[in-house]
């Protein structure tokens, strides 16, 4: 299943504007990208929850 989520980075500096866009394709390859540290994230979280 796909599923478009947000990094743990917040830092949106860029040389460019159009850089900033993110398309349904950028925004799945971003998630494939931070997926193992997301998870992670999760699981310690979860006691919390």
């Amino acid at each position: 299943m796909d599923a478009i989520v947000e990094g743990p980075n917040f830092e949106f500096a860029t040389e460019t504007r159009e850089e900033l866009f993110y398309d349904k394709d950028k925004l799945l390859d971003n998630g494939a990208r931070w997926e193992a540290q997301i998870a992670r994230n999760l699981e310690i979280d979860a006691p919390y929850r």
